[in-house]
């Protein structure tokens, strides 16, 4: 049986539907799932958490090779799924929860591997999220036109605080597009499944500072920092130096943006 056959009846049979609210489109392409398994090398972790385990077209493979499995889902109907097929199973643990309130710090240790297929609407949430938490690997399914706004080039228009900071202290690679087609229902964007792997013990809580830096993209960094009260101090002491006087965020190699980031932590304490 072919994965979209398994999806399909599975929903037809226990008269369960993929709900918009939840961003439900269920991954079904037998070949696009044995890439992803094989590129995050789940095997090598102690902990594997996956957001959003739906109708377990990741879980079920995972299960096979993981050492320990977490299966976090906010819908109660994937939830009931989720037990029934995993009911003998020792090794998964299973939580009904939007993985936002989820702290995998009391159940995991850090080595610990990331995955889902994220619900496309709270994309850059559950990222920062993951980030916060700290991994050694994470893979997940975004939008195609994401990918691509997270992957940070010096002077490109697009650059985000987000892509900024990943760079600083991941190695962010694509591991394969993904056609609409591969989802049931099939979604209204193509797709890309993307891996990251943490190179640097990184402080997130510096991430904010990226976020101001980058407010608004038309203005300099220092001109930023000015519309923040609590960074004037910062924004007065750096006033001289080139990179904050004369340019925009997304104009600077994400390595002067961490000294920079870093600078104006030190002047604002």
């Amino acid at each position: 049986m072919t994965e979209r056959e398994r999806v399909i009846n599975i929903l037809k049979n226990k008269k369960i539907f993929a709900k918009k609210s939840f961003g439900q489109n269920f991954l079904i392409d037998d070949g696009i799932i044995k890439r992803i398994i094989t590129n995050m090398e789940p095997e090598k972790y102690d902990t594997t958490i996956e957001i959003g385990s739906g109708l377990g077209s990741l879980s079920i493979p995972l299960s096979k090779v993981c050492n320990k499995l977490f299966l976090v889902d906010a819908d109660r109907d994937m939830i009931a799924f989720l037990k029934e097929e995993f009911n003998n199973n020792n090794n998964i643990n299973i939580i009904q929860s939007d993985f936002l309130k989820v702290d995998p710090d009391s159940f995991s240790d850090e080595s610990r591997l990331f995955i889902g297929n994220l619900p496309y609407n709270i994309t850059s949430s559950l990222i920062e999220y993951m980030l916060e938490k700290k991994f050694s690997r994470a893979g997940f399914m975004i939008q195609k036109e994401v990918y691509d706004k997270f992957l940070y080039q010096q002077n490109k228009k697009e650059n985000s605080p987000l892509g900024a900071f990943i760079s600083t202290c991941c190695k962010y690679e694509l591991v394969t597009f993904v056609d609409r087609s591969a989802f049931y229902p099939s979604p209204k964007v193509d797709s890309a499944f993307v891996r990251l792997d943490r190179v640097t013990n990184y402080d997130f809580s510096i991430y904010p500072i990226f976020k101001i830096m980058f407010k608004d993209p038309n203005k300099t960094i220092l001109n930023c920092l000015k519309q923040f009260p609590e960074y004037k101090k910062a924004s007065l002491a750096l006033k001289d130096i080139d990179e904050v006087k004369n340019y925009r965020a997304r104009q600077l190699d994400s390595k002067t943006l961490l000294n920079i980031a870093e600078k104006i932590r030190e002047t604002n304490l």
